[in-house]
């Protein structure tokens, strides 16, 4: 246990009195329908023991990525079997004085300053290592006033926002028919504001944008999933956004309901899912094929467990390293490694995941949260 002198203490207030003195800012660029598994060391057969999702009431406030101890991230050291506490060294959105940072040449990347004359070629491995935090989060349509769209956007911001380090966010259901209509994304937009540093991407006419903050200036496509159908579903889309600071890419989507849920004109509906799963599946190999990291959430609406609606399935077929690391039910969030790394959980000081549910209010859904980091594989 780390000792505190009276010294030490002055030289630590003063420290944090400096950090309060910085000013923050950032860019945003916008354009115009139940299992749970926790993975021990998730490996590339995907889910390895189910265990319930514990629920947090979002009531915990946005404090600059500041986080107690007891918050703090923990992985498994392979020599000696104990969990270690991850240091807080590559996190490149909260620098602590205003030279500790520089832009790359060439890819503006944000990385550590060099004084060493030695050049900064690990820092850019280092900034893609870096600790995140994922989320899947569906709003769904079921309210009566737009105040009740914009308390959830704030409870999820709270919670989310708090947590150190990256933060990648998946929406489905954004102005999808909802009694709301265009304002949800001028709420989305309002909460997670350029001011707190966010930044949001949602290629037009889709419902399924991206969030993000700490990960970079992103570039963000949407690629067609399966056709619109009066009554029943909208038009899908399938949105990636690359963030090359990171080097990870988040697809995001929304697959057509009750296709596997005995719902009326079965064959139809899983001929469109089976269109845009096929679609998911192409752009997680595009991704991983130009050595990215990937992070996939959405609603898929098929459960994990079979049924007499929904037969015997594998999610994890969406690719060959595909892992399922947080969600519940219909609502997903995988992991896809690049070649030579790996997906490490996030864990506490008593070894549980760093993983959890956000209470949305509206319909059936939550949000879903975990944190972890891409890492290089361990050596044989």
């Amino acid at each position: 246990m780390t000792r505190h002198t009276p010294k030490n203490l002055l030289l630590i207030g003063a420290f944090a009195l400096a950090i309060l003195t910085i000013g923050c800012g950032g860019t945003i660029d916008i354009e115009g329908d139940v299992d749970d598994a926790i993975a021990e060391e998730v490996t590339d057969n995907g889910e390895v023991e189910a265990t319930p999702t514990p629920s947090f009431d979002g009531t915990d406030g946005e404090a600059g990525d500041v986080v107690g101890e007891e918050e703090g991230d923990y992985f498994l050291d392979e020599e000696d079997g104990a969990y270690v506490l991850e240091e807080d060294d590559t996190d490149a959105t909260s620098p602590s004085t205003p030279d500790a940072v520089t832009f790359g040449e060439g890819d503006g990347a944000l990385v550590p300053a060099d004084r060493s004359g030695r050049g900064n070629n690990n820092d850019k491995e280092a900034a893609t290592k870096v600790v995140m935090t994922f989320v899947s989060a569906n709003i769904g349509r079921n309210y009566n006033h737009r105040g009740k769209v914009q308390s959830t956007f704030e409870r999820i911001r709270k919670v989310i926002g708090a947590k150190k380090g990256p933060k990648l966010i998946g929406w489905q259901e954004i102005g999808e028919g909802d009694p709301c209509g265009n304002c949800e994304y001028q709420d989305l937009q309002n909460t997670f504001s350029t001011e707190r540093r966010w930044v949001n991407k949602r290629p037009k006419g889709v419902h399924v944008p991206n969030t993000s903050r700490g990960a970079g200036s992103p570039n963000t496509r949407a690629v067609f999933a399966s056709p619109g159908w009066a009554r029943v579903s909208p038009t899908r889309y399938v949105t990636v956004t690359y963030y090359p600071d990171r080097n990870v890419s988040l697809i995001n989507t929304h697959l057509i309901a009750g296709a596997w849920g005995c719902k009326s004109e079965t064959a139809k509906r899983r001929d469109y899912w089976h269109q845009a799963w096929k679609v998911l599946k192409q752009q997680v190999a595009r991704e991983h094929d130009r050595g990215r990291n990937v992070i996939v959430t959405g609603d898929l609406n098929r459960p994990r467990s079979a049924n007499r609606c929904n037969p015997a399935w594998d999610p994890t077929s969406l690719h060959r390293r595909a892992q399922i690391i947080g969600g519940h039910s219909i609502d997903y969030i995988f992991a896809v490694p690049a070649a030579g790394k790996r997906f490490a959980l996030a864990r506490d000081k008593q070894g549980n995941v760093r993983r959890g549910s956000i209470d949305i209010g509206i319909d059936s859904h939550d949000a879903f949260w975990v944190r972890g980091k891409f890492a290089n594989k361990a050596k044989k």
